[in-house]
């Protein structure tokens, strides 16, 4: 699948970025080095392939997800319903999701695929 396109650097009118939106110093800027800083090896050593599939819908970076989910952990977040919340209305998550929100189901799909590294669903 091919994979969606996304950049922490998209301007807006106001502010004019979601850079601009969070902190230096808040914690999703922690999560978001840590997960950008996962090699391809330890990406496939986890069971998920980082580079997309060039058929079929787009889908969410494996870092995205990843990120939701780490995030989730940290705040105390264990749901997929809540953090489909938190990516929709807290601004340090858009910041880390780029303004994405995964849905539900999809994040679930994602977590049962690969909490215990096992090979992914291809539907994420």
């Amino acid at each position: 699948m091919p994979e969606r396109g996304m950049t922490r650097e998209q301007p807006f009118l106001l502010p004019p970025s979601v850079e601009d939106w969070t902190p230096a110093e808040h914690p999703v800027r922690f999560v978001a080095a840590l997960i950008d800083g996962v090699a391809d090896a330890d990406w496939h050593a986890m069971g998920i392939d980082p580079r997309p599939d060039p058929g079929g819908a787009p889908r969410y970076a494996p870092g995205v997800l990843t990120s939701v989910w780490v995030w989730g952990f940290m705040s105390g977040i264990r749901s997929a319903r809540g953090l489909e919340r938190a990516c929709r209305e807290q601004i340090p998550v858009r910041w880390l999701t780029a303004n994405q929100t995964p849905d539900p189901n999809t994040l679930w799909r994602f977590y049962q695929a690969h909490r215990d590294g096992r090979t992914g669903c291809g539907r994420c």
